[in-house]
C-alpha cells in the first residue's frame, strides 16, 4: 500500500484560516493531544447552537482519524468509522469543502488506507469476520472518494477495484456470510468483469440462485457467464440444474443440449449415466423404463464416438452386463421341458452369446485404456479388475485359454 501522508505545515495552516471558536480543540490537535481535543469538541457539539457547525465536524474526523492510528487500544468504538462518518457531514455543509480540499482530502484516503490494512492484518491472523469488516469499509470509503472525483497527488484510487471486490467477498465467505458475498460478486459480474480468476463467481452466482430458486437470475448469471466463457462445459451442465429431481425433464434436456453439442463428451457421457442409474442403480426399477432403456444404449455409443475414453467404454460393458443378467435370469426362471420352452432357453442363450461378442471389443477398449495409465486410483483399478473379469470370462467361454491366462495373470497384479 501506498502511504497518503498530509503536509504538516498545510495542516497547520488550515487551523490557523479557520478558527472558529474550536481554538482550544486546534491548539490540542496540533500538539497531538487527540483524546483531549476529542473531550473539547464533545463539550462543543453537544451545545445544540453547534449541531450544523461544519468545521466541528471536520474536526471531529481529524480527531477520530488520529484515535484510530493507535494500535494500542482496542476501542469498542470504530473510529475510523466515526471519522469517516464526521468528514461527509463535513462535506455537506461546506459545499465548498475548504478544509479538506487545503489537504487533497488527504484524511478520506487514509481511512481507505486504514481500514486495508487492518483487514489484511486481520486476514493473516485468521480473523475472517474482521476481515471482511474492514475489506468492506475499505471499498465504502474508496467508492466514496470516487463518487467525489477526489485524487491525492497524482493517485487515484480504482473506479472498480476488482481486488478489493474479490478480497470482501472472499472474507465473507470464510465468515459463513454467503448472502452479503453474493452481493459483492454481483457487482463484478454486473460489470461483466472478464478473465480467468473471475469465472468462479459467475459461477458462484448460478449456484447460488438455483438454490434459491431464483430463475431470473440464474438465467441472467448463467448468459453473462456463457457470452464471457463460451468454451466452459459449466454453463452447460448449468442449465440441467432445474430438472435434477424430474428425470424425464432432465432427460429431454439433455437430449436437447446433446444435438445442440455433438463434439461435447462430457455432456454425451454425463446424460448416459444419469440413465444408467435411473434404469439400473436400484433394485426398484422404474415404471418408465420401456422408454428409457432404448435411449441408452445410443447415448453411451454417442459419447464413445466423441471420445473413447475406458469410462465410457466400461459403462457400455456394465449396460450389456445388464443384458446379460437379463437373459440368464430368464433361462433359471425356464423349468419347463416343453419343445417351445427348450426352444425359449436356445433363444436365449444364443442372445447371451450374441451379447458378449458384442460386449468383449468394450471390455478390451476399456481394459487397453485402464492398462495404458501410469497410475491408477483406487476406483480405476476396481473399474479394471472388473473389465479383467469379464474378458476372463468371454475367453473361458470362447474355449481360448491362452487368453484366459493372460488376463489371469494381469487380475494377479490388480
Amino acid at each position: 500500500m501506498r502511504k497518503f501522508l498530509l503536509s504538516a505545515t498545510l495542516v497547520a495552516t488550515s487551523f490557523t484560516m479557520f478558527a472558529q471558536k474550536l481554538d482550544d480543540v486546534q491548539e490540542k490537535i496540533s500538539k497531538g493531544k487527540y483524546a483531549e481535543a476529542k473531550e473539547s469538541l464533545d463539550k462543543f457539539m453537544n451545545d445544540p447552537k453547534n449541531k450544523d457547525n461544519a468545521n466541528a465536524y471536520y474536526y471531529q474526523g481529524v480527531i477520530y482519524n488520529e484515535l484510530a492510528k493507535d494500535s494500542t487500544k482496542t476501542p469498542a468504538t470504530d473510529y475510523r468509522q466515526e471519522a469517516f462518518t464526521a468528514f461527509k457531514r463535513y462535506q455537506e455543509l461546506d459545499p465548498k469543502n475548504v478544509l479538506m480540499t487545503l489537504e487533497q482530502n488527504g484524511r478520506l484516503f487514509q481511512l481507505y488506507e486504514g481500514y486495508y490494512n487492518a483487514a489484511i492484518k486481520s486476514y493473516n491472523a485468521q480473523q475472517y469476520d474482521k476481515a471482511f469488516y474492514n475489506f468492506k469499509n475499505a471499498l465504502n470509503v474508496e467508492q466514496y472518494i470516487n463518487s467525489k472525483g477526489f485524487t491525492y497527488g497524482n493517485q487515484a484510487l480504482p473506479k472498480l477495484d476488482t481486488n478489493l471486490i474479490l478480497n470482501t467477498a472472499a472474507m465473507a465467505l470464510k465468515s459463513n456470510q454467503q448472502d452479503s458475498a453474493m452481493s459483492y460478486y454481483q457487482r463484478l459480474a454486473d460489470a461483466k468483469i472478464g478473465g480467468d480468476k473471475f469465472e468462479e463467481v459467475y459461477q458462484m452466482l448460478v449456484d447460488y440462485y438455483a438454490k434459491k430458486n431464483d430463475e431470473a437470475n440464474r438465467q441472467k448469471y448463467t448468459a453473462i457467464g456463457t457470452e464471457l466463457y463460451p468454451n466452459s462445459e459449466y454453463w452447460l451442465q448449468s442449465q440441467l440444474t432445474p430438472f435434477k429431481d424430474d428425470k424425464p425433464k432432465l432427460f429431454a434436456k439433455y437430449d436437447e443440449l446433446v444435438q445442440a453439442n455433438p463434439t461435447k463428451y462430457f455432456l454425451a457421457y454425463n446424460y448416459a449415466v444419469e440413465l444408467f442409474n435411473y434404469l439400473y442403480a436400484s433394485d426398484a426399477k422404474p415404471t418408465d423404463a420401456a422408454t428409457w432403456n432404448p435411449k441408452l444404449e445410443a447415448a453411451i455409443t454417442k459419447a464413445i464416438s466423441i471420445d473413447p475414453t475406458p469410462e465410457a467404454n466400461l459403462l457400455m460393458v456394465r449396460y450389456l452386463s445388464e443384458q446379460v443378467y437379463k437373459n440368464q435370469d430368464a433361462v433359471k426362471a425356464s423349468k419347463g421341458t416343453s419343445a417351445a420352452e427348450i426352444s425359449k432357453r436356445k433363444s436365449l442363450n444364443a442372445q447371451t452369446i450374441q451379447l458378449y461378442d458384442k460386449m468383449a471389443p468394450y471390455a478390451q477398449a476399456a481394459y487397453d485404456g485402464y492398462s495404458k495409465k501410469d497410475t491408477l486410483k483406487g476406483s480405476e483399478k476396481g473399474n479394471l479388475r472388473y473389465v479383467t473379469n469379464v474378458l476372463i470370462d468371454y475367453y473361458t467361454a470362447k474355449k481360448q485359454m491362452d487368453k484366459v491366462k493372460t488376463y489371469e495373470d494381469k487380475l494377479k497384479t490388480l
